[in-house]
């Protein structure tokens, strides 16, 4: 994933990307009056130090976290709604598993 990448609920709830270059997420395909989720496996690819832009629709408790940028690294995230994508709620699983 580089640059705009969009992550369709209507594909899974499991997705494993790797940054081959700075990357700004957008989530789609949640369903309004349900619960919808899902798991980011987030890997740096072999250069590493590659960042990612959230949706404004994401809120974290206690902010965006830092997210592993070390080469070959995979963070773990999900992320939940319970109103159609109007908001997500971002948890931060586990970072650089190596």
């Amino acid at each position: 994933a580089t640059g705009a990448t969009t992550l369709s609920l209507g594909n899974g709830n499991v997705f494993d990307v790797t940054l081959t270059g700075n990357a700004t997420f957008s989530f789609t395909g949640a369903t309004n009056g349900k619960a919808c989720s899902f798991s980011l496996y987030l890997h740096q690819d072999a250069t590493g130090s590659r960042t990612v832009t959230w949706p404004a629709s994401v809120k974290w408790s206690g902010g965006a976290p830092t997210l592993t940028t070390t080469a070959s690294a995979v963070d773990i995230l999900v992320f939940e709604t319970l109103n159609g994508g109007t908001t997500w709620y971002g948890s931060l699983v586990g970072t650089n598993f190596v």
